[in-house]
């Protein structure tokens, strides 16, 4: 999956040479894959999604030639340079604005807090992963709930109001996630806050609590992973 960050450079470096490939002079992308085991390459729609609509976009103006690699300790290359593929159908399908997310939040301190119908409720110290999911903009969606500046909606508001950080990880999908997605984390939380963010589902409830940041948690890193990409290996 590429890239691992917002590329804007690399969307507008696609759509130039798709747009000089409009006017005459062909061009394409070389894409250097630094693992010889790798078979698919994807634009990671979870992280820029406007990356993969360009890149899905210009297909038919510029070529794509993704290729793995291997480098020896002298940094020659070990053969054999192998064409990895790009499987179009499925980024088609699941590069959309709608999914499902993660927003982690953290308390620097105990905090008790009015959470709407639910009332005044203790919050320990530490890393709170909410999840939720829309059906469409997802992006807005993550958006408002990174911003502190709203009208107070769901359970989640009230504790993002109170919070001193604020991540979003997005997991966008064709498929229905988010009660899969919350079973997961639980397995892995040191403590959940019941009824919360879950009066539209049959789940306890979508807020799980963690001692230290679950972004350096190699359990949650390969929920993650498999919510985003392993999922779909059985369709690769």
């Amino acid at each position: 999956l590429f890239p691992d960050a917002v590329t804007d450079r690399g969307r507008r470096h696609l759509l130039e040479l798709a747009e000089r490939a409009r006017q005459g002079t062909p061009g394409g992308v070389v894409i250097l894959i630094n693992w010889p085991r790798a078979r698919y390459f994807l634009p990671d729609y979870h992280t820029d999604l406007e990356f993969a609509r360009a890149f899905l976009e210009v297909k038919k103006d510029i070529a794509f030639i993704p290729i793995a690699v291997e480098w020896s300790d002298s940094l020659s290359l070990i053969p054999p340079v192998r064409h990895v593929t790009i499987p179009w159908a499925l980024i088609e399908r699941e590069a959309a604005d709608c999914g499902s997310y993660i927003l982690i939040l953290h308390l620097a301190r105990d905090r008790m807090i009015e959470v709407g119908k639910l009332g005044s409720l203790h919050f320990r110290k530490g890393y709170y992963l909410y999840v939720g999911s829309a059906k469409k903009n997802l992006t807005r969606r993550i958006n408002r709930h990174l911003r502190k500046r709203k009208n107070f909606h769901w359970h989640i508001d009230y504790l993002r109001d109170r919070a001193d950080y604020a991540q979003a990880l997005a997991i966008r999908s064709s498929d229905p996630l988010e009660c899969a997605l919350a079973k997961a984390i639980e397995k892995i939380a040191h403590w959940k806050t019941p009824a919360f963010g879950s009066s539209d589902c049959g789940c306890d409830t979508h807020l799980f609590g963690m001692t230290h940041d679950p972004a350096q948690d190699p359990a949650f890193v390969e929920i993650l992973q498999y919510f985003r990409i392993g999922r779909l290996r059985e369709e690769l």
